[in-house]
């Protein structure tokens, strides 16, 4: 599992966030949906690269980053994060975002 690409992004992503998130006051409930939202697509994508139910984990890894997504957008226009902060966030969610949507793609073809 270690030696995943999607896995090691997306754990560092969740390091990220995590500490990120746990330097800013207010917005007590935003902050929460990140760090949930964050620890969940963790546990998605670690449960697919393990094998359990891969197509199904693998859906619900897309859906939980692009809910993600949203809400960081709305941590950024609340200024929960600077610029800097959000474009780095970004870049990581695009690098697993297409690391993602390649694996669905590949697991809706040959589901085996």
């Amino acid at each position: 599992m270690n030696g995943s690409p999607l896995y090691r992004d997306t754990l560092a992503l969740c390091g990220v966030l995590l500490q990120e998130i746990d330097t800013v006051p207010g917005f007590a409930a935003l902050r929460h949906r990140l760090a949930e939202g964050a620890l969940r697509l963790l546990d998605e994508v670690s449960l697919a690269v393990a094998g359990y139910d891969r197509l199904e984990r693998v859906q619900s890894a897309d859906a939980e980053l692009q809910a993600l997504r949203s809400h960081l957008h709305l941590a950024f226009e609340l200024a929960l994060f600077d610029e800097e902060t959000f474009l780095a966030v970004g870049e990581q969610t695009d690098a697993i975002g297409r690391q993602v949507g390649g694996w669905l793609k590949k697991l809706r073809r040959d589901p085996e």
